[in-house]
């Protein structure tokens, strides 16, 4: 455990770095978005040859848990009182979901040419993991379809919150905000760290999708709508799970030959800002209609990672607990219904 944890000391040095110097620069969501990016460049750039780049997996689930125990806190009593916003975002996602899809699955089968299932699985906008998996298993080509969904996340997570720190002038910090480290009492630190550790481990149990995430996160939203905790983890662990997660995220793309990179990019940077430009098109036109903020509602439908769309939330201050709760609602709509509608299309790989 010690070695593997070792070996992932240059690529979050590299990511320690990165989001150092994005701090430096003020940049929205500094932590992730520097390690992610300088971790990502360094990757492409062949640096895996002379290094390893990795990160240990179980500290990646572990830093997740944070994250997780920390969107929880963001659930509030008086969340109660305004459950039918939810059936209008419920209902703009399932519009959402087939019409990106579509649009997604057109530009990969007809600019791309790639093969129905490959193109199929790249378009559906769910979790990296489960769309691989499931696109692999039914014969597509998994390299292709994990570089897409890599992209589309890196891209969406890189460009939403510049978008909304410089173009829209909405103030999003560079770090997570709350109670430092040394300011929280001992009580709810421990109260926090049993929301991670029975959330994981009851999701685990019931197997859950991304448990690590969703367990915790909904045993530390119960204690929050309870009223029995108001404390959230502090920004200094919030920053080093930000760090783990950009690296781990950059490391992705370790091996991967910037010819085909470059190729699969092109398309995967098209599909993904025509993923934004409905979210976009959606937000305009029912915002007002869903009752909710429009920003929220932007960060509702775009593209990208649960976790990592939940942490731009938490910087803009606005509605961190639907927003987190409507992606996991996304995934896991797409995780259900994508192979029974692939079967029903028919798709199949040519040869």
């Amino acid at each position: 455990m010690l070695r593997n944890l070792a070996s992932s000391l240059p690529a979050l040095l590299i990511g320690a770095a990165g989001g150092a110097v994005f701090l430096y620069l003020r940049m929205p969501l500094a932590w992730m978005l520097g390690s992610m990016f300088l971790t990502g460049v360094l990757a492409l750039g062949g640096l895996d040859k002379r290094v390893t780049l990795r990160v240990e997996p179980r500290l990646r689930a572990v830093m997740i848990t944070v994250i997780g125990v920390m969107l929880g806190s963001a659930f509030k009593p008086e969340m109660i009182d305004r459950a039918r916003e939810w059936i209008g975002l419920i209902i703009l996602m399932l519009a959402y979901i087939p019409i990106v899809t579509t649009i997604c699955y057109v530009m990969f089968r007809q600019l791309a040419r790639l093969d129905p299932v490959t193109a199929y699985f790249s378009a559906a906008p769910g979790g990296l993991q489960e769309m691989t998996l499931v696109g692999e298993h039914y014969g597509g080509d998994g390299r292709s379809i994990i570089l897409t969904h890599a992209l589309r996340v890196f891209l969406t997570v890189m460009t939403v919150p510049v978008y909304f720190r410089f173009i829209e002038n909405l103030n999003v910090p560079p770090m997570a905000q709350g109670d430092h480290m040394w300011q929280l009492q001992w009580h709810e630190g421990a109260l926090l760290v049993a929301c991670g550790v029975i959330g994981w481990y009851a999701a685990r149990i019931f197997r859950i999708p991304a448990a690590q995430l969703v367990g915790p996160m909904v045993v530390s939203a119960i204690v929050h709508l309870a009223g029995w905790s108001h404390a959230s983890p502090p920004p200094e662990l919030v920053a080093t799970a930000q760090v783990v997660m950009g690296a781990a995220l950059g490391c992705r793309f370790v091996g991967t030959p910037l010819k085909e990179v470059g190729r699969i990019a092109t398309y995967a940077a098209l599909a993904t800002f025509a993923m934004l430009a409905v979210a976009v098109g959606m937000t305009v036109a029912f915002a007002d209609w869903a009752g909710i903020k429009s920003e929220a509602l932007m960060l509702v439908l775009s593209p990208g990672g649960m976790a990592e769309m939940s942490l731009v939330a938490l910087g803009l201050g606005v509605e961190v607990a639907i927003v987190a709760s409507m992606h996991i609602f996304r995934i896991a709509v797409v995780v259900i219904a994508v192979p029974p509608v692939f079967r029903l299309l028919g798709l199949k790989k040519p040869g």
